[in-house]
């Protein structure tokens, strides 16, 4: 769910209140149930505009924002900074390249190509 929320904070998280809302009723009626405690959500901001303690509702339950969450594969901050994703793709192939290395010996030349 992605909303492009007006300058006044307090707005946006009306809006996004009622969309989260709208949501849960209609899995509700399809005999589904949004989980509180696996749902996140990032403000993405420009650091000046940052609140304190931003908290969405999602029934009776507040949200806390998460610092960050992953989405079609990329690991996003509310900065849009991309240095955890890349990190974590690094290690991910590092991980990869010593998995080949161990096989090496059984390879041959055109394998390891």
């Amino acid at each position: 769910l992605y909303i492009s929320a007006p300058c006044q904070l307090s707005e946006a998280v009306n809006v996004m209140c009622q969309c989260l809302e709208s949501v849960r009723v209609w899995m509700g009626e399809n005999k589904l149930r949004l989980n509180p405690d696996k749902t996140e959500w990032l403000w993405m901001l420009p650091p000046k505009n940052c609140l304190d303690n931003p908290s969405i509702t999602l029934g009776e339950e507040n949200l806390r924002p998460s610092e960050k969450a992953r989405n079609l594969g990329v690991l996003l901050d509310s900065q849009l900074k991309l240095d955890q994703h890349l990190s974590a793709v690094t290690r991910g192939t590092f991980a990869q390249v010593r998995l080949v290395r161990q096989l090496r010996p059984y390879l041959d030349r055109e394998a390891l190509l």
